[in-house]
């Protein structure tokens, strides 16, 4: 292809652009559902580190007002993983719902 060809054609690429095909509906149910687990896996990963970092802090902190030694274990069971399962589980409605939002557009554009 010629310079003067892709100017013409208003094209910025060395190779002639081809649209994209749209994907089956198999493929966006499997593509969309794995993205949902993932940010919901991601989400709840962040939730675990945020929540434990607070976690320790707390315990530290009530530790050091009652002059007791902290029983760290406690930031896990009590503080981190409920903040983990909570923001785990609003990422996954959130998706899910992100998700069935674009299925219903994506039906009507059908």
């Amino acid at each position: 292809m010629k310079v003067s060809e892709m100017e013409a054609r208003g094209s910025k690429t060395l190779v002639a652009a081809e649209p994209l095909k749209e994907p089956t509906w198999l493929g966006w149910t499997l593509t969309s559902s794995f993205r949902v687990i993932m940010l919901a896996v991601l989400w709840a990963g962040l939730g675990m580190g945020v929540g434990l970092f607070f976690g320790i802090f707390a315990v530290l902190a009530l530790g050091a007002i009652q002059h007791q030694t902290p029983d760290m274990s406690l930031a896990y069971r009590h503080i981190a993983v409920p903040v983990a399962i909570l923001s785990g589980s609003c990422a996954f409605l959130w998706n899910l719902f992100r998700m069935v939002q674009e299925g219903v557009k994506r039906g009507r554009a059908d």
